[in-house]
């Protein structure tokens, strides 16, 4: 496997063979469009080029104090992957790693947090049952969890064509709801799902970082893209985004709008098909943007800037 297209068509050959339900794992809502909105607006974006400097770029970067090989991370996957993959979990944790990257876990999730061995991002969903989300901050405090957070899109549930997963019940955190479970850690608070300026400004006082998201077009049909709202907002916390990501280019484009992170979710669900697969996929995706940045003349992260795109 040379490109990240060979390694997706790979895995899905293994998860058909295995008759695992690709549909659940990547469909969007109802009619699809924001799934296919977020692609059209990733293609739809330029990239000049710049090639009068001979130099080797640097794509190393922090991320909430640590140091990382890459502003690139995988995203926070729920208990539904572990049809692809039982140890699932453990294998993102252990592979992101290795690739030099923070591993970020979803939720519901079957396994014990506790047992995790190396530092993740644990991202619980917004349900109407407080207590057990109290519960699971109290856990994440007393495992390697290195920042807790949650998605606050997932208020409705997650919606897979017609199909509602609803998790035994979300809904929508209040502000003030949100800044309460904040205060109760003393871990790095996250609020990902964030999709308007209002959102961003409103819960930026309460979070260490922000992902912009729209749940990878499983939430709202007709959604905007993470990348319509980017330029717009005038960055004051750590702000990265996810939803439709899956090659390098996409990541220099989101760089170049101003993003300091972006998560990958269905590639790392497709990586997991793989033997060693979620490791291959990063550094696939480090080997690209590494290209990117020397065609476009960017020797660091910092020197992707907006004027090195077309919209």
């Amino acid at each position: 496997m040379k490109t990240i297209d060979e390694l997706v068509e790979s895995a899905r050959q293994i998860l058909q063979e295995r008759d695992v339900n690709i549909e659940v794992l990547e469909g969007g809502t109802e009619r699809g469009l924001t799934v296919r909105r977020n692609r059209e607006i990733l293609d739809s974006i330029g990239i000049k080029m710049n090639l009068l400097s001979d130099f080797e770029p640097s794509l190393e970067t922090e991320f909430l104090g640590r140091k990382i090989s890459m502003p690139v991370m995988p995203a926070p996957l729920s208990g539904l992957v572990k049809s692809v993959d039982a140890n699932c979990f453990k294998r993102i944790i252990r592979e992101a790693w290795e690739a030099g990257v923070v591993p970020w876990i979803g939720h519901p999730i079957q396994d014990d947090v506790s047992e995790f061995e190396k530092e993740f991002v644990w991202i619980i969903k917004p349900l109407r049952n407080t207590k057990r989300v109290y519960d699971d901050v109290e856990k994440a405090e007393s495992s390697k969890a290195m920042a807790i957070g949650m998605d606050i899109d997932s208020a409705a549930g997650i919606k897979v064509g017609g199909t509602i997963l609803s998790y035994g019940g979300t809904k929508v955190w209040s502000k003030k709801e949100l800044a309460d479970l904040a205060s109760t850690t003393k871990l790095p608070f996250i609020v990902k799902g964030v999709l308007s300026e209002r959102d961003y400004y409103s819960l930026a006082d309460i979070s260490s970082a922000i992902v912009v998201s729209n749940h990878g077009g499983r939430v709202l049909d007709s959604a905007i893209s993470p990348l319509e709202l980017l330029p717009y907002l005038e960055k004051v916390v750590p702000t990265g985004v996810d939803s439709g990501f899956r090659y390098g280019s996409d990541v220099f484009k989101a760089l170049a709008l101003g993003a300091d992170f972006v998560l990958f979710g269905r590639l790392m669900v497709y990586a997991l098909a793989i033997e060693n697969g979620v490791q291959t996929a990063l550094n696939m995706i480090r080997d690209e943007l590494l290209r990117i940045m020397k065609l476009t003349g960017a020797k660091s992260v910092k020197e992707i800037s907006k004027e090195a795109v077309v919209l």
